[in-house]
Order: C-alpha cells, then sequence, then structure tokens
C-alpha cells in the first residue's frame, strides 16, 4: 500500500511540474500538427501556457539566447548612450557584425545589431562590458533567468553558440520572452526591419543588415491551411531567431490581436516550417482565447476609517490591474476578491503598501496584488509636533496643568493629614475621660 501511495505521489509532482510555474493547463487535450520537436504557447498578461509540445524537456537554444543577453543588459545599464571602444576583441565564430578593434559604438547600437542582425561579436562586448568578462555575465543570466522562474535553463556564453552545458526548455525560453518583451526598449529593437551602420576607419564599408525574423518583411511563402501565403504576419512584433546544427530552427514570436499579446516558443524545426508552427500556434491562441478585466486599479477603490488621523481615512487603491485568459465562450463569473489589509501605523506615505487584494477563482486563491496608500495619512498627534509654536505652548500648557496636579495633591495630602490629626487627637481625648470615670 505504501509502495502505491509513493508511486502516486511522484506521478502528480511530476504531473504538477509539467504545468509549470502557473499551475493552469487549458490544452490537454489539443493536438496541433507541428513538425517541430518542441513548442510553447503563452498568454503574455498572464504567462499562462495554452499549447505545450515537450515543453520541459532539454533543448538548445541557439541565437535566441541573445534575447536574455539583451534583456540583462538592458536591466544593467540605465544609460544605453554610453559609448564602448572595441578593443582586444577576439575571434568569435558565427553571424557577426564585424567589430574592429578602434571602433566605438554605443550600447544601443550594440543591442539593435544583437537582436536584429544577430551579432556574436555584439553579444561578446556588451557582456564584458556589463560585468568586465563573459564568464561574470553568465552568471548574471542564469541569476536573473532564476529569478522569474526559468529553473531548467543553463546559459555558458552570451551568444548561444553550441556548449553541451549551454541548455533550456521551451517552457523557460517562453518565459524569458515574456519577461523581455515587458522593456519598451527591447520591444522596439526587436521589431526593427533594416539596420545601418556607416562606415568607419577601421571598417571602411557601411554595414546593412535585415532583421533575421522573416516574420516581419518576408516575400517568401508557406502553405497554410491549404494557401499559398507570405511568410510575413502583420500582428507579429519580433522577437529572435536561432540556429545551430544541433540546435535546428528556433525562433521566440511574439503576436498582437483583440487587444492581447501571445508569446510562441518554436524549437528544433526545419526550414520554414519553424513559421508555419508559429503561425499554427499564434492563430491557435487567438482564435481560442480572450484576455478579460478582473481587478481594474483605476475602478477600484476602498478605504478604512483611521480616527486619530488629520484626513479622518485611509484610501487604498490595487498595485495594478490584473487580467486573466480564458476560453472562448465562458465567462470569469466565479471570480471574487476579498481585501486583507495589514496593522496600521502611522505616518502612511502615498505608494506604501497597506495590505493585500486576494483574487479567486472559485475557492482556489489564484493571485494576490499589493493594495497601496492613494494618499498620505498623518496622525493628529505627528501633525502637533510638526508645528514648533504650537509644540512650544503645549509643552507649556503641560507644565503648568503637571504643577496644579502636583499643588492639589499636596493640598489633599495636607488636609487629610490635618484631619487625621483631629482625629487622632479626638480619640485620645475620649480614652482619658473614659479611665477617670472608672477610678471613680
Amino acid at each position: 500500500m505504501k509502495k502505491r501511495l509513493s508511486i502516486l505521489v511522484a506521478f502528480l509532482m511530476v504531473f504538477t511540474s509539467m504545468l509549470g510555474a502557473t499551475g493552469k493547463s487549458f490544452a490537454n487535450n489539443t493536438k496541433l500538427d507541428l513538425t517541430a520537436k518542441y513548442a510553447v504557447l503563452m498568454d503574455y498578461e498572464t504567462g499562462e501556457v495554452l499549447y505545450g509540445k515537450n515543453r520541459n524537456e532539454k533543448l538548445y537554444p541557439a541565437s535566441t539566447t541573445k534575447a536574455w543577453t539583451a534583456h540583462v543588459v538592458l536591466k544593467h545599464v540605465p544609460d544605453l548612450s554610453q559609448v564602448i571602444e572595441i578593443k582586444d576583441l577576439p575571434p568569435i565564430e558565427g553571424s557577426s557584425m564585424y567589430l574592429r578593434n578602434g571602433e566605438s559604438f554605443t550600447v544601443r547600437d550594440l543591442l539593435n545589431a544583437l537582436l536584429v542582425h544577430s551579432s556574436n561579436d555584439a553579444a561578446y562586448v556588451l557582456a564584458t562590458y556589463v560585468s568586465g568578462s563573459e564568464a561574470e555575465f553568465v552568471k548574471l543570466m542564469n541569476e536573473e533567468a532564476k529569478s522569474i522562474g526559468a529553473k531548467n535553463t543553463h546559459f555558458n556564453n552570451s551568444h548561444g553558440l553550441p556548449d553541451k552545458d549551454h541548455y533550456t526548455t521551451a517552457y523557460d525560453m517562453a518565459l524569458m520572452a515574456r519577461e523581455a518583451m515587458s522593456d519598451e526598449v527591447f520591444r522596439n529593437i526587436v521589431k526593427t526591419k533594416t539596420l545601418t551602420f556607416e562606415a568607419t576607419e577601421a571598417y571602411p564599408y557601411a554595414r546593412i543588415f535585415k532583421n533575421t525574423n522573416k516574420f516581419l518583411s518576408s516575400n517568401e511563402k508557406i502553405k497554410y491551411k491549404g494557401e499559398e501565403i507570405n511568410i510575413q504576419y502583420d500582428i507579429v512584433d519580433g522577437i529572435k531567431t536561432g540556429y545551430t546544427d544541433d540546435a535546428g530552427r528556433c525562433l521566440l514570436s511574439s503576436g498582437v490581436k483583440n487587444n492581447m499579446r501571445l508569446i510562441s516558443a518554436v524549437f528544433k524545426a526545419s526550414g520554414n516550417d519553424l513559421y508555419l508552427d508559429s503561425r499554427t500556434l499564434l492563430d491557435y491562441g487567438f482564435e481560442n482565447y480572450y484576455t478579460t478585466t478582473i481587478v481594474e486599479k483605476e475602478k477600484f477603490t476602498d478605504s478604512k476609517k483611521i480616527l486619530i488621523s488629520k484626513q479622518g481615512e485611509l484610501v487604498y487603491e490595487p498595485e495594478y490591474s490584473y487580467k486573466t485568459i480564458l476560453p472562448n465562450g465562458t465567462k470569469p463569473k466565479d471570480y471574487t476578491t476579498s481585501v486583507k489589509l495589514d496593522k496600521i501605523n502611522l505616518p502612511i506615505h502615498k505608494g506604501d503598501k497597506v495590505g493585500v487584494l486576494e483574487v479567486h477563482n472559485g475557492d482556489k486563491l489564484e493571485h494576490t496584488i499589493n493594495l497601496v496608500a492613494k494618499d498620505n495619512v498623518n496622525s493628529i498627534f505627528g501633525v502637533i509636533t510638526e508645528n514648533k509654536a504650537i509644540m512650544s505652548t503645549v509643552k507649556i500648557a503641560l507644565a503648568v496643568i503637571g504643577a496644579l496636579i502636583i499643588l492639589t495633591s499636596l493640598v489633599i495630602i495636607r488636609k487629610k493629614s490635618k484631619k487625621r490629626k483631629r482625629y487622632n487627637s479626638s480619640v485620645y481625648s475620649n480614652k482619658v475621660k473614659h479611665i477617670k470615670k472608672r477610678k471613680r
């Protein structure tokens, strides 16, 4: 019996891990005709997985790695106009922007070359600029990946060239693509169709690069749903391609339609089937799901009375709106919210966390949003102490009151003392009279 129970628990643990971080799975019974070995379709807003094929199996990401390289650079370099001088550049295989020692480019220039042309040399230069060496930058890449839940990923370089210790999963890459696309600068770069760098003294030719993502501009054809159509797909706005012999054709894509953004991750595909599979995934998502708002920040306002405050109440709101994704034909009827306020300690400043808003789907807690103060809330005592003139008057008044209390206490004590003496004298006199009477 114990052995059977152990097997059941182990199965449930494996099954749960296959659901990914969100724990939801919408497409268990859906089978899409994909030729790629690995695939994931993810909702950008919620991170929910809408479709998966071998999504947690180990794979080689090739140049899709550069999406995460760029994200880490953007997170750690606030000024993209900083100029980097190219020096001590080692030979680097694969795609290149043909950097030469002695040239200078801004961080933004190199990010453009990294994401649009998939430049391996730009990846190396950016990595060493941020962390001093590529090895240290790779540590940072892995730390950042783990921090968002990409637990089955290990990067070993900044560009994705073949390395047995450089691996990930389709789910992890979709998760990282989603995180990278949250940055506006990143989004603007990955939808760029062409890129030009003027000639320099070290490289006397203009460098003109076309985005490697055929979804953005290619007139090549694929056969889709019985028709020959262009690969270019207007709803796609990035993000990154990849290829090595071991990795096969790889593509991370972002598509926007019906006020919804979806992320597809396709790996180990062949030729232009890469785009056929990616479009199949995106269209499946847009045709079968929709995004709905459960908590709208702008419309949610609540308050709590605070008697000892100058304002009289604490007004709070959710830190952000919360959306969820649902299958077409369903409604969010089972969603409820509940407020859990923290212990109130004044003063409270605008933006301070004051509690949480729990979002429930039926009996299940699905999401938690911080509640923050909309305005400052000050103690009435705090208001007094902030005014020096008032505080001085208060101190004098308190001193006078204290003195009056002491004087009153002394008077009361003195009166009680006199009364006690008179009482004792009277008792003594009565005793003496009583004794004299008895002697007679």
